[in-house]
């Protein structure tokens, strides 16, 4: 029991737009340029946006941001290389005129431009060239809106797309355990760190919460009566639903794939064991049997494994088995106190928590047959990882700078950059990918 009292503290501590419209061979092409192993990035330029020369400054600020806005998902994506250089300005991006020679000068190899359009509806209107062939790519139409953040993200997640043929990550948030005067609620950020938003204001502690694939619901863990419970907060309702409130602990609740299915880690039969349930806590399956401690289950992209953390060699470890309970096998063996798994959505990787030498806390990640492993993190303590939707990037909670604040981080380790500052952020769940 102490060691799931240890494991706990750990925890607890640690618009409306037009299609675009392509040439079909065109998009091929493109999305082929980032297909398998080679990954090669694309060099971008981005053409400044061109505005009506009686623009207001408002809506030529707002245009600028948007701009910034999109270079800045387009960058964190890792799929291009952005063509930086005073000499850009003098080329021209006029629709007809491209000065396919001047830009291709750059290095570049696509030219995204884009012109501003002000008549009944103000319209930004995004194109793409191929420097190369030196043929227009693809056009689209976004309507002005008054999130203009959110409609960037919209442009880049539409570039990455047409540009990679892969989803891009612009359009997500994190929600995570924000630290108040009275306990921690659940909050919700967009994936860059803006529009932070408080969804609960009970007062509890809100832990380990876990986003459902759909965007929809968040499962998350809160006591009532003595008793760790496990809720789903429902996004559009504003409303928190009891999910399991078996005697005991019910916690690090993980949604399945399908959404169809909670895997937790449930003490209501003695020991702490990791158990399916149906999405609504019905229908309660037990999957781990013995004495040891087991918790923080994570599924495997198909649905069909689960990786979970288990003391059955008398430290936490991380160890693999089938959702059926079969075929269990142990995937970490240096470090002796190794915690909070989550798995790739590539399927390829599993992040976790390993403390080393000095006491400190560090996120690594491993292949999942556990024979290769490398510390992303360094500074302080640095805890609870979940995977982007792309399985490219993770957000994790630091104290490096005194308080508990989530960074993100590149797959490798590259990257780290701080995206908030509050009173205290911790347990982040990256979501899928959201619409508005």
């Amino acid at each position: 029991m102490k060691i799931l009292k240890s494991l706990i503290i750990l925890f607890i501590l640690c618009v409306s737009v037009s299609l675009w419209q392509t040439s079909h061979a065109q998009t091929e092409i493109w999305a082929k340029i980032t297909a398998g192993a080679t990954r090669q990035r694309i060099r971008l330029a981005i053409a400044d946006f061109l505005l009506p020369h009686d623009t207001a400054e408002g809506l030529a600020s707002t245009s600028r941001d948007i701009r910034q806005i999109v270079i800045d998902d387009l960058e964190f994506s890792l799929y291009f290389d952005i063509i930086r250089s005073d000499t850009l300005k003098k080329f021209s991006s006029v629709d007809k005129k491209i000065d396919y020679t001047g830009w291709q000068s750059t290095g570049a190899q696509v030219l995204l431009a884009a012109d501003l359009q002000i008549k009944r509806r103000t319209v930004l209107n995004i194109r793409l060239y191929d420097l190369f062939t030196r043929k227009q790519i693809g056009s689209k139409s976004y309507e002005l809106t008054d999130d203009k953040r959110w409609l960037a993200h919209k442009i880049a997640d539409d570039l990455i797309k047409i540009l990679t043929g892969e989803d891009g990550v612009s359009q997500t948030q994190i929600t995570f355990s924000l630290r108040q005067a009275n306990g921690k609620e659940l909050a919700i950020v967009d994936y860059d760190g803006f529009n932070l938003q408080q969804l609960t204001s009970t007062g509890e502690l809100k832990l380990f919460p876990e986003w459902s694939p759909l965007g929809h619901k968040i499962a998350f863990c809160s006591y009532a009566n003595h008793n760790l419970n496990i809720y789903a907060y429902d996004i559009k309702k504003k409303t928190a639903e009891l999910v399991s409130d078996r005697y005991g602990l019910n916690t690090t609740p993980a949604y399945s794939p399908d959404g169809r299915l909670i895997a937790a880690s449930l003490t209501f039969e003695g020991n702490s064991d990791i158990y399916l349930m149906n999405a609504d806590g019905k229908n309660l399956r037990r999957l781990t049997y013995g004495s040891s401690i087991e918790i923080s289950p994570t599924w495997s992209p198909t649905g069909q494994e689960l990786a979970f953390v288990s003391d059955r060699t008398g430290v936490p470890q991380i160890y693999i088995m089938n959702i059926d309970g079969t075929n269990m096998r142990r995937i970490t063996y240096e470090g002796s106190y190794n915690t909070s798994p989550v798995w790739s959505p590539r399927g390829d990787l599993i992040a976790y928590v390993s403390r080393v030498a000095g006491g400190t806390h560090q996120i690594f990640i491993t292949d999942i047959s556990g024979n290769t492993r490398m510390q992303l993190t360094n500074l302080r303590n640095n805890e609870e990882p979940s995977w982007s939707p792309d399985g490219l990037h993770l957000v994790f909670s630091s104290n490096r700078d005194g308080l508990n604040q989530l960074y993100t981080m590149h797959w490798n380790g590259s990257g780290q950059r701080k995206i908030t500052n509050t009173s205290g952020a911790y347990s982040p769940s990256w979501s899928p990918r959201m619409q508005k």
